[in-house]
């Protein structure tokens, strides 16, 4: 139970993480180029959205090492697809995106989707 717990909490520091960066990237403007990335990482540390977003992607990716040390891979990987349902809400609600039917219709699979994994 400990670790589906950490799993989740994973799973939603990730989601966070993805919200978080599209926040902080919308005034971003990068360009591929070796100065490019330098002004890019530099404005990753300085720009404080961003960087809450890059800690939680960190503790994301620490709990998952815990996760995956203590479950099967088969079993906590298609949870992660969760995320999904917590990015798309987040978009919705914070940056307005688009709800469609058709989109919900996918999250209700996915979500029917882990809870078959999750019976297993």
């Amino acid at each position: 139970m400990r670790s589906l717990a950490l799993l989740l909490i994973s799973v939603l520091l990730g989601s966070v993480g993805q919200v978080l960066a599209k926040l902080g990237a919308r005034g971003l403007h990068p360009q591929l180029s070796l100065q490019g990335l330098g002004r890019l990482f530099f404005q990753v540390l300085t720009t404080p959205v961003l960087l809450i977003g890059l800690i939680c992607f960190g503790s994301s990716f620490l709990l998952w090492l815990v996760v995956v040390s203590k479950m099967e891979l088969s079993f906590a990987y298609p949870m992660v697809s969760l995320g999904y349902l917590v990015v798309v809400l987040a978009s919705w609600v914070l940056f307005k995106e688009n709800l469609s039917w058709l989109r919900l219709a996918g999250l209700l699979m996915i979500c029917m989707g882990v809870s078959l994994v999750a019976r297993s």
